[in-house]
């Protein structure tokens, strides 16, 4: 029987062949499913924010009752700070919401249009340090307790042989933050009525990212860095304008990741039926697309063969109403169609909370016999 590090190595190499569109000994397997894996292990949602070294214990034990799991998204849960990504307080199970209630971001928009004429004169970071102290009630405080756990919770990933395809690098999207800082109606606004002082201010969050991109990862050494797109999707925004306001900052941001060493994660939310094209600028061998089931993951792995590796995307309404038989003849289909071209199998986006047990186990069996 294979120790823990024998199995990381093992699912490490694996995850390195599908990425670079090779086909590997079997499909890998990613279970993204924090809130899953935790009512799984007997836990509760609160148990990650009263508790955070015990919270991911429960996490991880209910991701390893699932048997040989090659990877997650990133080492452990860390609820308290996902506000701060979109500019946004959060609601979080056990303080303002029920023990086992999901997390939810309260995006109300707190930027204000002057707030654009600071981020030109003072630079990104220190209006985001500042915004998130006086507007946010500081939610990065609490970064301080995670970074003195998190090395403890990443090692018993590894010591599982559990990769992590993340690590603390991310490709950051100009567009997406301030879409959400800004909220959807005044964004919206400011891309027609100042156009160009939203690039300008774009530009500033950028080059201050890309110089923080290349620092992260030559820290970290990540297997893959993150980047996420959900407002950029063709179904949120026309041709024209992501063109104009989102797709160069992507593009720059995978291509300075790769510069780096890094793979990119391209976690793509809502339907990207339309931009698809666009992805095939980006590096070869180098990026995972990600969907969460709105992306016709068919007609992605038409465009993007021989490109770059898919993930997904058995949708969260088929592990949550489905039966087993349907998730595995759903997974099969998946491993068919894209083994042969770099494949890793997940959920769309990720597993929900309120999954059937006997589902996942049927998407990882139809891997695991692959």
């Amino acid at each position: 029987m294979k120790n823990g590090l024998e199995l990381y190595d093992e699912h490490l190499e694996r995850l390195k062949k599908v990425i670079a569109l090779k086909k590997a000994d079997r499909t890998p397997i990613n279970l993204n499913a924090d809130s899953f894996c935790v009512r799984t292990a007997g836990g509760k949602l609160a148990d990650l924010v009263t508790n955070i070294e015990y919270g991911n214990e429960l996490l991880l034990q209910g991701m390893k009752s699932f048997g040989d799991i090659d990877c997650t998204l990133g080492y452990g849960c860390f609820p308290q700070t996902k506000g701060a990504f979109f500019l946004s307080n959060i609601k979080l199970p056990g303080r303002e919401l029920p023990d086992d209630a999901l997390w939810q971001i309260d995006e109300v928009g707190f930027m204000t249009e002057d707030d654009y004429d600071t981020i030109i004169d003072k630079g990104w970071n220190k209006f985001y340090i500042d915004f998130c102290k006086n507007r946010l009630g500081d939610p990065l405080k609490i970064m301080e307790d995670i970074i003195k756990v998190q090395p403890k919770i990443a090692q018993s990933y590894k010591d599982a042989g559990i990769v992590a395809i993340i690590g603390n690098a991310m490709v950051g999207a100009p567009y997406e933050t301030l879409f959400a800082g800004r909220s959807i109606k005044n964004f919206v606004k400011d891309l027609i009525r100042i156009p160009d002082k939203v690039i300008a201010v774009m530009d500033v969050m950028a080059e201050e990212g890309y110089e923080d991109l290349r620092k992260a990862i030559r820290a970290d050494k990540p297997l893959a860095v993150f980047s996420g797109g959900s407002r950029m999707a063709g179904d949120f925004i026309s041709q024209k304008a992501f063109e104009k306001f989102a797709w160069p900052y992507l593009k720059k941001g995978v291509e300075v990741a790769v510069e780096e060493g890094a793979n990119v994660y391209l976690h793509s939310d809502l339907c990207w039926d339309r931009f698809l094209d666009y992805l095939c600028d980006l590096p070869k061998g180098k990026c995972i697309f990600h969907p969460d089931s709105t992306t016709d993951i068919f007609k992605a792995g038409e465009v993007l063969k021989g490109h770059m590796c898919i993930m997904g995307d058995v949708s969260p309404s088929l592990l949550t109403l489905g039966t087993p038989d349907e998730v595995y003849e759903y997974s099969r289909k998946l491993i068919d169609q894209f083994a042969s071209q770099g494949f890793i199998m997940a959920a769309g986006c990720c597993i929900p909370a309120n999954a059937k047990v006997e589902n996942v186990k049927a998407m990882v069996t139809a891997a695991l016999e692959s």
